[in-house]
């Protein structure tokens, strides 16, 4: 089985082919230590929990932005890929045939090393949300929370930020200061929890043209999140929001 990797020294760039025995089951992952150990240890990728928790395996698999860990070569291998160029639903396709895999680096962030990307303006937006909550603000009797408000957090509570949706993303393709899916998904979820005392603040924080105004809703994040939570249905709420918040006021 031949693996084509993309490789980056801090320069330059180029593609390596390397040539595997699969095992039963192997995952993508897998067969990136099987290379670094038997066939190239300079190779550089990412990893840690190994099992689709952390995150931090998120690349560019076959042109789909997918957890290594996951992705299962028996499944991938010979598939015929069509996706689209960073800038939308006009932009040309692109094609992946072929036997080999193909592995490339997380789009949308810079090169560190091999498949390593920078992740510093990914967590750089996620942070300027402040998803966490404010101990000394936060009314302690509702810290309980029903079923029903549970259920409503729960598929955006269960984001691992892995990155996938953000270099997924045609917007944060062209423009940097773009907030990104997983940023304004965790907006979403903060602002729909019982517990959270500044509804009004989360808003503000979101609302600006790099916000939920720049997204283009062509729900690229929601296909390729591996925990299934939909970013652009949140964004859609939190833009929903703003506008009745904007009448409220307007109507005072």
């Amino acid at each position: 089985m031949k693996f084509k990797i993309k490789r980056f020294d801090g320069k330059n760039s180029k593609f390596d082919m390397f040539e595997i025995k699969p095992k039963p089951h192997m995952s993508v992952l897998e067969a990136l230590f099987q290379i670094q150990d038997e066939n190239d240890g300079t190779l550089a990728f990412r990893y840690s929990c190994r099992g689709a928790v952390c995150g931090s395996c998120a690349m560019l698999i076959n042109k789909k932005q997918r957890l290594a860990c996951r992705t299962q070569v028996s499944e991938i291998v010979g598939e015929k890929v069509l996706t689209v160029s960073p800038y939308g639903p006009l932009a040309k396709p692109e094609f992946k045939t072929g036997d080999e895999i193909l592995v490339e680096p997380l789009p949308n962030l810079s090169l560190i090393k091999d498949l390593i990307v920078d992740m510093k303006p990914f967590f750089k937006h996620y942070e300027s949300i402040k998803p966490w909550f404010d101990i000394e603000n936060t009314n302690p009797e509702i810290n309980l929370m029903s079923q029903e408000a549970t259920k409503k957090i729960d598929k955006y509570a269960s984001c691992i930020l892995c990155g996938l949706c953000y270099g997924s993303c045609p917007v944060s393709a062209r423009d940097k200061d773009y907030m990104g899916p997983a940023a304004l998904a965790k907006a979403w979820r903060f602002y729909t929890d019982p517990r959270f005392p500044g509804r009004e603040i989360m808003l503000s924080r979101v609302d600006f043209t790099n916000g939920v105004w720049a997204c283009d809703h062509v729900y690229r994040c929601v296909e390729v999140c591996p925990k299934q939570v939909p970013p652009t249905n949140a964004i859609t709420g939190l833009t929903r929001k703003i506008i009745l918040q904007r009448i409220k006021n307007i109507l005072r």
